[in-house]
């Protein structure tokens, strides 16, 4: 175990990722359902053959019960019966929407999963690897309070 541990980064590279993300507009790359458009929310953005992204989703699907956050997996969908996949099996679960390979380049995203805190305007405030980090965040952080609340215009 110890060996598997000396393996990971070191916290502040956890932590300090390369965030190019924060500051931009989903939006401006995919149109995102109700669920979480509007509030702020979760967004993961996953691989429907990488198995991490399978973990992790449950793992965080499992923490939401608690939480009640609006969550959406943006899923490649290039991959066509995996995609299909992907969604009988979460599908009941959580919106999957369909991402391509055009909108992760534009979107910068290499690493998966990726999760994404965005504001109530689709503004990525936040952005994460693992699960654990995430959750913290959202429940040490203010927006928490934030979460789930609809813009009222």
């Amino acid at each position: 175990m110890r060996r598997e541990v000396s393996y990971l980064p070191e916290l502040p590279h956890q932590m300090n990722m390369d965030n190019k993300r924060v500051g931009s507009n989903v939006h401006k790359i995919i149109d995102l359902c109700e669920t979480v458009t509007g509030t702020h929310a979760v967004l993961m953005i996953s691989l429907p053959t990488c198995r991490p992204c399978h973990d992790s989703l449950s793992e965080f699907l499992q923490q939401n019960k608690r939480l009640q956050i609006p969550f959406a997996c943006l899923t490649m969908a290039d991959e066509g019966e995996y995609y299909q996949m992907f969604c009988h099996d979460y599908g009941a679960q959580v919106e999957i929407l369909p991402i391509n390979e055009t909108q992760l380049k534009r979107m910068g995203v290499n690493r998966f999963p990726t999760f994404l805190i965005i504001d109530n305007n689709g503004i990525i405030l936040r952005e994460f690897i693992l699960v654990e980090y995430l959750i913290r965040y959202i429940e040490q952080m203010p927006i928490s309070m934030q979460i789930g609340k609809k813009d009222e215009k």
